[in-house]
């Protein structure tokens, strides 16, 4: 068992990484989208955030890896009916995820991967007095993520740049680090 473990903290193969990245595109921003589109209508001014979020990969294989995907993404609209208030929406995904890694290089890898999970979307009101008839509002949903092509460049700290569809964005990029 000890030469066994010996063995393996010799390896240089890293097993784990952990990655933050910014989308764009993203299934969120389309629903804040239509949104906006109502409230450009009626004059009022929006704001838009893609998704922010973090990710975690385990390799079972040199090819395969699972993890799980967090982020966050929101709209804002500022309303003025004689007096201001905000509305805020907000959505938060987490997703477990499986990850094919179909070139690997020491400093360059291609991949794909395939996303499944949940998304609590929140639409909030920051001053109720001047809304009528209307409360916050949550609810839950099923959402996804496919990058169809992923590139990754670096060693053990590692730039990447995705094309996809889905919560993640039809563009998205970021840094990830191997350990």
């Amino acid at each position: 068992m000890m030469a066994t473990l010996n063995a393996n903290a010799q390896s240089d193969e890293l097993k784990n990484e952990i990655g933050v990245f910014y989308g764009v595109g993203s299934a969120s921003d389309v629903i804040s989208s239509i949104g906006a589109a109502f409230s450009v209508s009626t004059g009022d001014q929006t704001g838009f955030w893609g998704p922010i979020g973090v990710e975690y990969y385990h390799h079972l294989t040199p090819a395969v890896a699972l993890g799980a995907v967090a982020e966050y993404a929101g709209c804002k609209w500022d309303k003025n009916y004689g007096s201001d208030h905000s509305v805020k929406s907000t959505y938060i995904t987490v997703m477990p995820s499986v990850k094919f890694n179909w070139m690997r290089r020491d400093h360059f890898g291609l991949y794909s991967s395939l996303s499944a999970g949940i998304m609590i979307a929140s639409l909030n009101f920051d001053d109720v007095r001047d809304v009528t008839d209307t409360e916050n509002e949550s609810e839950t949903t099923f959402m996804f993520h496919v990058t169809g092509i992923g590139a990754e460049f670096g060693s053990a700290l590692r730039g990447f740049v995705e094309i996809g569809f889905g919560e993640k964005g039809l563009a998205c990029a970021g840094l990830r680090y191997r350990f």
